[in-house]
């Protein structure tokens, strides 16, 4: 069985293997949403639609104009919530390619073909930046540059617009091999856990929002 990888299917699966195992693999479970996750989805949306069609925020996001507004004017080619691919030999590919190895979804990219530069920046509606995790950043990144052979800066943000933070660190071309070799290993976790059938639980304060029942997980 051959899996595609993201940031977020890493990270579900170092918070509990168990839980990746039975709602990624198994589909058995979903993920449901939670009114944090639907203004979530609401403000990408506003988001994207301000800075590709300079679509209005609505009256209930109009707050959050000085986060948003700035981005239109970032010099560079500007594209939100693009699909990006690589393979296993860290070639670039489409989203939905049948070798596709990790996948990336940036909220909004501007490039700056001439200068070498792109800027990265994902949304965050959390109330603190204090958990914030620029291994994000660090993934789409990496992918950026592989699309992009002449890209070979990425300043990444974590744009937390309700706790009023940005959260900002910059990569180059040069920490590609690093940057690989390091989520390649995350990878490969997942890889030697499918091939040994073992998907141990990992409990948490996470367990609460999980979507598994206790028939399915003994620490529900």
């Amino acid at each position: 069985m051959a899996l595609a990888f993201s940031y977020s299917a890493i990270k579900d699966f170092q918070n509990c293997a168990r839980k990746y195992h039975v709602v990624r693999i198994l589909k058995q479970y979903k993920q449901g949403d939670t009114t944090a996750t639907l203004y979530g989805t609401a403000v990408h949306t506003a988001f994207e639609n301000y800075v590709k069609d300079g679509t209005p925020l609505p009256e209930a996001f109009q707050h959050y104009l000085p986060f948003v507004e700035p981005l239109t004017k970032i010099p560079g080619e500007i594209k939100c919530e693009l699909k990006l691919g690589i393979r296993k030999d860290f070639t670039p590919c489409e989203f939905f390619a049948p070798d596709v190895w990790f996948r990336g979804l940036p909220d909004y990219l501007a490039l700056n073909h001439d200068k070498g530069i792109a800027r990265v920046v994902d949304y965050k509606t959390g109330k603190s930046s204090r958990y914030a995790d620029t291994d994000q950043l660090e993934l789409m990144a990496a992918m950026v540059m592989a699309h992009y052979p002449k890209i070979n800066t990425v300043k990444g943000v974590l744009l937390f617009v309700v706790a009023k933070d940005a959260v900002k660190a910059e990569y180059t071309r040069a920490q590609l091999p690093e940057i690989f070799s390091k989520w390649a290993g995350h990878a490969s976790m997942i890889e030697a856990a499918l091939e040994a059938g073992v998907w141990n639980a990992r409990p948490s304060g996470l367990c609460k929002f999980c979507p598994l029942s206790e028939d399915a997980c003994e620490h529900k």
